[in-house]
């Protein structure tokens, strides 16, 4: 019997603190299945990125007194568009049609309730926006809200080429995210002057905001605990992991004994599971990072 719904515990990162620490740029690329026109859109590395494969974003807490101050963010998530030319480094094998003009659209968004997500925009390709473009709250189904993924100006032959750093997301409460998204391309040169590509599949994306417990299953086998493990790892790759402890008590208070449950994780940017079977000891459940 499950005496106790999970607690979950907040714990910061230590040695992750003051200025923002330049993560690791994770690139997903919209290109086409063919360059015929009425071929879909892809999200082409979405084996690497995809929810589907347990990959998780991390989202850092923003410095008390700076523009991030109350929300979690990441410029660490850049939506590209492959080139189709050598004037942006291609052609590559999967780039969109010359002519299409890609953006990728947030669709759904779940997570904590109440929660905002949002995204900043920025001016300068390379430098962090400090402005919050806009922001939709959690629970939304049937977004149609944009972002512009090619930098070209969609004209006829242009390159659909995009990629720009300095965009940031952003959410306003720690937790678990899922985004649900698709590339679109919004050319008119295509059948009928409507776009050249037809839209991808919708793709969806994990994100983690501090360090929390994701989910807790209570089934036939047992309990499955299952959180987000974010490397937190910077650009030059020269520092160590974050390492997750799962860990319970029975009891809550001045003479609560923190027992470590499953084995420690070393964080992969990857979600990790730890089952406990049936009729092991239940209570409280909190999540340290170091």
């Amino acid at each position: 019997m499950i005496r106790k719904m999970i607690k979950i515990a907040l714990l910061a990162l230590v040695g992750i603190t003051g200025s923002r620490l330049i993560l690791a740029h994770e690139h997903l690329a919209a290109g086409a299945q063919t360059k015929s026109p009425g071929s879909p859109l892809l999200f082409v590395n979405a084996n690497d990125y995809s929810a589907e494969t347990g990959y998780v974003f991390g989202l850092s807490a923003g410095n008390s007194g700076s523009s991030y101050d109350g929300y979690y963010y990441t410029g660490d998530l850049v939506f590209v568009a492959l080139a189709a030319t050598a004037d942006f480094g291609g052609p590559e094998a999967q780039a969109a049609a010359l002519g299409s003009h890609i953006e990728v659209v947030i669709e759904t968004v779940e997570g904590p309730v109440g929660a905002k997500f949002g995204f900043w925009e920025t001016a300068t390709d390379e430098v962090d926006s400090t402005n919050l473009t806009w922001s939709v709250t959690v629970g939304l189904t049937n977004s149609t809200q944009p972002i512009v993924v090619s930098d070209t100006d969609g004209s006829v032959g242009a390159d659909p080429y995009g990629h720009k750093h300095g965009r940031l997301f952003s959410v306003t409460q720690p937790g678990f995210y899922r985004l649900g998204c698709r590339f679109v391309d919004i050319s008119t040169h295509g059948p009928g002057g409507g776009p050249i590509h037809t839209s991808s599949d919708r793709f969806h994306l994990n994100l983690q905001a501090g360090v929390t417990i994701a989910q807790l299953e209570i089934g036939a086998a047992g309990q499955k605990i299952t959180f987000a493990g974010p490397s937190n790892l910077p650009d030059t790759g020269v520092a160590v992991a974050t390492t997750y402890q799962l860990e319970s008590t029975v009891i809550l208070g001045p003479t609560s004994a923190w027992k470590p449950v499953g084995e420690l994780v070393v964080g992969d940017d990857h979600l990790h599971t730890v089952l406990l079977p049936a009729g092991a000891e239940t209570g409280y459940f909190r999540l340290r990072a170091q």
